[in-house]
């Protein structure tokens, strides 16, 4: 995989929507992967070449500890994603990570994202997470406290 230009996401041009019309939650699937991965270039510039997706969908859907969440309309149109990793941790436990949520721009603000912290909690909780933690850009901060997160410790990293 390289750094590429950005997918574009899927755009509501000339398309017909209701806010009103029904918002799937569902486990994603591989036919889904280009319009996540254009809403994902919203926070990471970081985009695989089309030709590598069926190789990364092997690899990232046979790992027995990642559960990613796409919100959709009915006709498939993807409105947000969101994953969770669970580690195990060497006294026992297990850590929910929540990562890479994100909503498509002309639907935020309409909950979609707070379903997705929702059910990926539920997930956690439902494997016997002790903790869900996460990382988030400062902008993004208050929305995860209004989904019930507290901010703890800094956060680093080093890019590779």
């Amino acid at each position: 995989m390289r750094k590429t230009q950005g997918s574009k996401p899927q755009s509501l041009k000339g398309r017909r929507v209701l806010v009103e019309q029904m918002i799937y939650y569902n486990e994603m699937e591989r036919g889904q992967m280009p319009a996540v991965i254009g809403l994902l270039q919203k926070i990471s510039d970081f985009n695989p070449e089309p030709t590598t997706y069926d190789r990364i969908w092997a690899d990232y859907s046979q790992q027995g500890h990642v559960f990613p969440i796409v919100a959709h309309l009915a006709d498939g149109f993807v409105l947000g994603f969101g994953a969770l990793l669970i580690e195990r941790k060497i006294r026992g436990g297990s850590l929910g990570h929540i990562e890479d949520v994100a909503t498509h721009h002309e639907f935020r603000g309409k909950g979609i994202g707070l379903t997705l912290m929702s059910k990926l909690t539920d997930i956690a909780r439902e494997r016997g997470c002790y903790k869900v933690a996460l990382h988030c850009r400062k902008h993004n901060v208050s929305f995860y406290e209004n989904c019930g997160f507290e901010a703890s410790g800094t956060s680093m990293q080093k890019i590779l």
